[in-house]
């Protein structure tokens, strides 16, 4: 143990330009949870640059939660606090998960409040949603084609589209979609979405093996997809039954499928795999198949070249 004497001063930090201390504390914050909320108790400072970190992502889970962090939302501080912070709360939130059920008129407010989350993933019954007239965020201007540099992720899991996509929920600029799909009738509305998702370019589907029957009718239902959907670069496809014959059989025959189509066995469940996943774009759900398919690519321009 190191003696200091009774007279000297012992820094918090050694005389380092503030750009630097605050890159050692948004590691700090990034790294921990548990870290980034005692920073935000140690100074009005050092609460500024944790919030929008320590808020970036939000999962809900339960009814509870979805209470708590609407309330949240409503800064209890007066204007001219010094804990009030310079964007509101809801504007930092980048990946917004609601698991829970409800209440759905408080998902709404929630929703529409933290607009700039590229991220949002929904395990409520958006049929239900939309039958008490509830609406999720929309494009507030005209979608040009091809794509928009800009990645916007939608995450339909678990109850959202049990009996149907509602496509009509889904703003026109979504460029990402994360489908749980249950049945037929579900996966072969996929067709149509070209209709209400123009710049769609990532497709992923959690799907049990059974609804794509073979590899010879999965190619032809794919083919038919990016016939409807021509923008569409990557779709990856998870598998959530243990069906080593179709994958193996998929396997053996990629050569012959489209090279944008990328199968695997889902790992884990679909919450705990968008919890898991916590950038958006590079690192995000279709950050291998991505690239899988652009070594498909280079793969075969050089076959062309020879």
């Amino acid at each position: 143990m190191v003696n200091y004497p009774e007279d000297s001063a012992i820094l918090s930090f050694p005389d380092l330009p503030v750009e630097l201390i605050r890159e050692i504390l948004d590691f700090a914050a990034l790294s921990c949870r548990k870290t980034s909320l005692s920073l935000t108790l140690v100074s009005s400072t050092f609460r500024i640059w944790t919030v929008p970190i320590l808020y970036s992502t939000v999962v809900l889970h339960t009814a509870s939660d979805v209470k708590n962090f609407l309330h949240a939302l409503s800064s209890p501080y007066p204007p001219n606090s010094r804990l009030v912070l310079p964007t509101p709360l809801a504007q930092n939130v980048k990946r917004l998960a609601i698991f829970a059920l409800g209440p759905l008129q408080h998902i709404e407010k929630i929703i529409s409040q933290c607009s700039n989350a590229q991220s949002l993933a929904c395990g409520f019954s958006l049929a239900s949603y939309a039958s008490i007239n509830l609406k999720l965020p929309t494009a507030t201007v005209a979608v040009e084609l091809p794509s928009q540099t800009q990645i916007i992720e939608r995450h339909l899991l678990g109850m959202s589209c049990r009996d149907a996509i509602p496509f009509s929920l889904l703003s026109q600029d979504t460029t990402h979609l994360h489908a749980q799909i249950s049945s037929l009738q579900v996966l072969l509305s996929l067709l149509q979405m070209h209709k209400q998702l123009p710049v769609l370019s990532h497709l992923a589907l959690r799907i049990p093996s059974t609804l794509l029957a073979t590899r010879h009718s999965a190619s032809l239902f794919f083919k038919s997809l990016q016939e409807y959907n021509g923008n569409l670069s990557t779709i990856l496809v998870l598998i959530t039954d243990r069906s080593e014959e179709f994958l193996g059989e998929w396997e053996v025959a990629k050569s012959l499928s489209c090279g944008k189509v990328v199968i695997e066995r889902a790992s884990g469940s679909a919450v705990s795999q968008w919890e898991n996943t916590r950038m958006v774009g590079k690192g995000s759900l279709w950050a291998s198949a991505n690239a899988e398919v652009e070594e498909r690519r280079r793969k075969k321009a050089g076959e062309l070249r020879l």
